[in-house]
């Protein structure tokens, strides 16, 4: 879903690096689309905060605390400099009413994101954490990867270790020695704290081998 730059003049807002957009628990009336920027979803599970998503240019959230009139089921943060359309539960059920195209959209959305639930809470069942931060690596670098010309699939800046930890629930020191195992196994490299996966081929591989070790063991 794609804002133009005068509807951006119209609706648009800017919001700094960590500010927070909307609140976990609070009562909503309105959407947001990204014009630019990447934004952080996350959630407060026993007092840890949990990245649920990260998303980016021509994606959208927000809708459903206008569409159940429910509170807000999760946080959203900038987690660089953003530029969003601000759409009020109005001008939303206006578009919804009059646009057949838009409810297809939001559908497809929805779709993609209860498949992308289905596949991250399957890599959190996971009982071995290094299973969990590759599984996990594994769905940013299939989301958010960066094909380099010399070879090469890089994260963006904005995926670091802290939002790495986030997302899959592990203490830092924990995660950075499973990455520090990545890194020797010639699985990703590590440059400032920004990940470069080798290939997916490789992620994979070490993925079959970790399943593979949680199932027999070391034999």
């Amino acid at each position: 879903m794609r804002m133009s730059d005068e509807v951006f003049k119209k609706f648009g807002k800017t919001f700094r690096k960590g500010e927070i957009v909307c609140k976990e628990g609070d009562i909503g009336d309105e959407m947001y689309i990204i014009h630019s920027g990447k934004i952080a979803i996350t959630k407060m599970s026993r007092d840890l905060e949990t990245t649920l998503a990260v998303l980016t240019d021509g994606e959208f959230f927000g809708e459903m605390a206008i569409i159940d009139n429910q509170p807000r089921s999760a946080t959203a943060k900038a987690m660089d400099y953003s530029k969003l359309i601000v759409l009020s539960a109005e001008i939303f059920e206006t578009q919804i009413s009059t646009n057949p195209k838009l409810i297809m959209r939001i559908l497809r959305k929805m779709s993609n994101r209860l498949r992308e639930a289905d596949r991250k809470i399957k890599t959190l069942l996971y009982r071995d954490n290094s299973s969990r931060v590759t599984g996990t690596l594994m769905l940013l670098t299939q989301k958010h990867g960066e094909p380099q010309v010399g070879g090469g699939i890089k994260l963006e800046k904005a995926f670091t270790v802290k939002e790495l930890v986030g997302m899959v629930g592990l203490p830092k020191p924990k995660v950075e020695e499973i990455l520090d195992t990545l890194v020797r196994a010639r699985v990703i490299e590590m440059k400032d704290e920004v990940m470069t996966v080798y290939s997916m081929e490789h992620l994979e591989r070490f993925m079959n081998y970790l399943e593979m070790k949680e199932q027999f063991g070391d034999v």
